[in-house]
């Protein structure tokens, strides 16, 4: 399974096959089946594998921003760590292995008593599908530095420098945003808003 990790964070998960994690191990591929039925369930496993690396918080603390703070942080951690996880949790049927279900437990934890269990997931929904959609460019990064080896900082402070030459004019605001791409920054800008508004809410 670490090997099949070791080749989606290397190479992306389209590249993770029986055969791939079969060679890289040494054995024949029929050999993997004797642990997992086919692709599917190595997937299941690997996203459960990386999941479970994560420390949780404090749940009995009874404060559920800090909690879910630390859940959004957590799991945009993990798509830096492992961009192809994105594909697999980014969906209305992503794998319910003991880590992924512990993971949404402890949001649903620390909101009870704010909110019924539906509104409850609704709000999990809203911070995680926030953090998804940042990671999103994650792992465009990811995908553009492999196929480039340009990264994100030199290619946006290029862009930028030649934009601020040709259409500074028209769109003054060029110039003063940073010359750098910061993404962890705009991260957490939003989540901070993200979690304000549900702390209206409440």
């Amino acid at each position: 399974m670490r090997s099949a990790i070791r080749i989606a964070d290397a190479e992306g998960l389209a590249a993770v096959s029986m055969r791939a994690v079969a060679a890289s191990n040494g054995v024949a591929a029929m050999a993997l089946y004797r642990h997992v039925s086919g692709k599917d369930e190595l997937v299941r496993a690997m996203v459960d594998a990386v999941v479970a690396e994560h420390r949780p918080a404090d749940r009995d603390s009874g404060d559920w921003r800090a909690v879910l703070e630390h859940q959004a942080r957590h799991e945009w951690a993990l798509y830096q760590r492992h961009p192809w996880v994105l594909a697999v949790l980014a969906s209305t049927r992503p794998p319910l292995g003991g880590s992924v279900l512990a993971m949404v437990d402890r949001s649903m934890t620390a909101l009870a008593g704010h909110f019924d269990a539906d509104t409850s997931l609704s709000v999990y929904l809203l911070v995680s599908g926030y953090v998804q959609g940042m990671a999103l460019l994650l792992t465009a990064e990811d995908e553009a530095f492999r196929d480039s080896g340009v990264g994100d900082e030199r290619w946006w402070s290029s862009r930028r420098d030649h934009l601020v030459g040709t259409a500074g004019v028209r769109y003054p605001w060029l110039a003063e945003v940073s010359a750098e791409a910061r993404l962890d920054d705009w991260f957490e800008f939003g989540l901070q808003r993200v979690l304000d508004g549900i702390g209206a809410r409440l």
